[in-house]
């Protein structure tokens, strides 16, 4: 009788537990839109908030039509709660679906940083609906839920391969598609009927409001909590009311979470210590940008191993994910691919290292906590995400050049998204002199 009491008191926390930690990191949105939209110019602010509205809207209905059925590997779940709402698992099966609808977003929203300022945003909402509908929830699966590499022991316990390299490694190759900026580089080669690459001098196109990224960067900071510490009880207390003792429950929770959270902290530090000396040592000044991108990529790195590692190896993983940052802008601008806020070098390269780097601390210490790690199988989950990704990349992408759907007009491009996609610009005060005007003389607001 007491056991049972006690279960249904930490059955109540749980619940809240899904629902803070769910609602934490449905708010990265509002982190990316703040991040995206600093490091863009002023011409195209309102684009970047209408595709992360999107990412919420068209997100979502996929979602819940039949992303999460293909992510559970469980077609009852299409239309979940429609068909038979009686045999739902309320706590289980609704907190589940909440919390990965938050993953899937923020997977999704990655590749938006990378091609902005040019890509159209009907095309996005293709995107969009494909990722969050197919691509993002078969992976999902594949690697959480009951895939194979699931059954193998693949250890990915917030998602730095899932959701971040994932989606990194999809705005990696969209940005190759969709070809730089007008006015990235002196001229444009395209090597294939697909992929387009800058050539020629590389220039600088600074982002119209540091303040605005900094303080994206705050809110994912503070967002990833949620994302990595809310996986403490979801991943480990599935289905609770089953397989749980109220003693097995109160031990995970007084364990787990700390061990979560100081390892999250200590990768967010050693994101930002990598990044900003990285960033002085090869672009001879501290760099706002490129440290304030160190602290999002350190966090990332630590998600696929948020409970497993040591704190300090924590800190060198941050550290190590935030120092080659300034190294992936530098060799991305060289090779000629144009990713408008980085998004390569603080989710992509983040996300491997991470995934790797629970191998590397399965060879120190094989089990803890009860889960096995075996850099093999680390090494099998990355290279199926990299030929996955890219795979379903060129499909979406490559499909909508195909149709003429991707890429802006230059003109368009060049007066900006927000005007040419939707008349509503972030700031209209910059619009001196009407947009007819702007036109005829080609400004750039």
């Amino acid at each position: 009788m007491v056991d049972v009491l006690a279960r249904d008191i930490i059955l109540i926390i749980y619940v809240l537990w899904l629902i803070i930690t769910g609602t934490l990191v449905f708010f990265m949105q509002a982190g990316f839109a703040f991040l995206e939209s600093g490091q863009v110019r002023s011409k195209n602010a309102t684009h970047v908030y209408m595709k992360i509205c999107a990412n919420i809207g068209i997100g979502t209905l996929v979602w819940w039509l039949f992303g999460y059925a293909i992510f559970c590997g469980n077609w009852n779940y299409c239309l979940l709660g429609v068909v038979d709402p009686v045999d739902v698992d309320l706590l289980n099966v609704y907190g589940h679906w909440f919390t990965m609808w938050g993953f899937c977003l923020v997977s999704c929203a990655i590749t938006s940083g990378a091609i902005a300022e040019r890509f159209s945003f009907k095309a996005y909402l293709i995107y969009v609906t494909l990722y969050c509908g197919f691509m993002y929830p078969f992976f999902g699966w594949l690697a959480w839920s009951a895939g194979p590499l699931t059954r193998w022991g693949y250890v990915d316990y917030a998602g730095s391969v899932v959701v971040h390299f994932q989606g990194g490694l999809t705005a990696l190759v969209a940005a190759m598609i969709v070809g730089p900026r007008i006015e990235k580089y002196s001229r444009t080669n395209k090597k294939t009927w697909l992929f387009e690459f800058g050539r020629g001098e590389c220039y600088t196109i600074p982002g119209h409001s540091v303040s605005q990224m900094i303080l994206g960067v705050f809110i994912l900071c503070v967002a990833f909590y949620g994302f990595n510490v809310g996986s403490v009880v979801l991943g480990t207390l599935c289905e609770p009311t089953t397989h749980a003792t109220a003693r097995e429950m109160i031990r995970i929770l007084a364990t787990d979470i700390p061990t979560t959270t100081i390892n999250v902290t200590m990768g967010m530090a050693g994101g930002i210590l990598g990044a900003l000396f990285g960033g002085w040592l090869m672009n001879k000044k501290p760099d706002p940008l490129t440290t304030g991108n160190g602290a999002v990529a350190g966090m990332v790195s630590i998600c696929a191993g948020a409970v497993f590692v040591h704190p300090g190896f924590a800190i060198i993983v941050g550290v190590i994910s935030g120092g080659i940052i300034p190294l992936v802008v530098k060799s991305l601008d060289k090779v000629g691919i144009d990713d408008t806020v980085g998004t390569c070098g603080v989710h992509c390269t983040p996300g491997a290292i991470g995934g790797i780097a629970v191998g590397v601390m399965g060879l120190i210490r094989p089990t803890y906590h009860g889960i096995t790690s075996d850099i093999g199988i680390q090494a099998l989950g990355f290279i199926l995400c990299i030929f996955y990704s890219c795979l379903c990349a060129i499909i979406i992408f490559g499909g909508l050049k195909a149709m003429g759907l991707g890429r802006v007009s230059e003109e368009d491009e060049t007066v900006g998204l927000d005007i040419s996609e939707h008349m509503t610009p972030t700031y209209p005060e910059f619009v001196a002199g009407g947009f007819a005007g702007g036109y005829k003389e080609g400004l750039r607001f």
